[in-house]
């Protein structure tokens, strides 16, 4: 006797399993990334010798790099709008254009005892409206100073000064804190065929470029460092430019499928 309740339209003695629609696309999408995550597993389950390491992370290198072919570096235009006077360092308010009329605003932090010139990190925040003026990251960030070390904090896009989507009567965004900048305006990057990633990558590019031009710095001796968004921040940033020589990103990193398997994609 044939059953509805069995798959192939009751021609087989497999029991239905329950599947809810509100997540199919999602379901979909996770499979066709799960059979993507076990080719790569096995192409790592290869590597051998130091010189297939070598190989392998060159050519991941490449992926990483090939989009920001349509970025070019163009005058950052660097301003100094302010300056702090501390008993143990100055913080320099900056403005500087990753792209012509791009702005991006950031504090340069440097401390009154140190090295000449003095190694520097460049730190990049995680998800607070705030951006690197959080009680947190400003926490981490004076640390840093006080071990004789040049701070440069930016704002990510969607943070701190730089809301994409600015309501102008309250200050504040229109559409919510900083995932959904970033996802609103990632949904908009995806339609145009390239990623949010790629701006927030070359964003800490010239960020790097920027401290070539400030003579305190000891240009080969350059860090990232940052917690969260700005954990994933350093380390594809990193990844990018060769002129970093150390990268410590902190809470982010995790599972790939694993992360899928529980609360998804939490951010463009």
């Amino acid at each position: 006797m044939e059953s509805v309740f069995h798959i192939n339209r009751g021609k087989t003695a497999d029991w239905i399993s329950y599947k809810s629609h509100d997540d199919a696309l999602q379901r979909i999408t996770n499979n066709e990334v799960f059979l993507h995550l076990e080719k790569r597993q096995e192409r790592i389950d290869g590597l051998k010798t130091k010189s297939d390491w070598i190989s392998y992370r060159d050519s991941i290198k490449k992926l990483l790099i090939a989009p920001l072919s349509k970025f070019e570096k163009t005058p950052l235009n660097p301003q100094v709008t302010g300056t702090i006077e501390r008993d143990d360092f100055k913080v320099e308010n900056i403005l500087f254009e990753s792209h012509p009329g791009f702005y991006v605003t950031a504090s340069l932090f440097l401390p009154n005892h140190r090295q000449d010139p003095a190694p520097a990190l460049i730190y990049t925040s995680g998800h607070t409206d705030l951006g690197f003026r959080s009680e947190g990251y400003q926490h981490v960030i004076l640390n840093l100073v006080s071990k004789g070390f040049i701070v440069l904090a930016y704002d990510p896009i969607g943070q701190g000064e730089r809301l994409q989507y600015l309501n102008a009567k309250t200050s504040k965004s229109k559409i919510g804190g900083p995932t959904q900048e970033h996802s609103y305006a990632g949904a908009q990057t995806l339609l145009w065929g390239t990623s949010l990633s790629d701006y927030f990558i070359w964003d800490g590019i010239r960020a790097v470029d920027y401290l070539y031009t400030r003579p305190e710095v000891d240009i080969s001796r350059i860090g990232i460092t940052g917690r969260s968004g700005g954990g994933t921040q350093t380390a594809m940033i990193a990844a990018c430019d060769e002129r970093i020589y150390a990268a410590a990103p902190e809470a982010f990193i995790t599972n790939y499928k694993r992360l899928l398997q529980s609360i998804g994609i939490q951010d463009a």
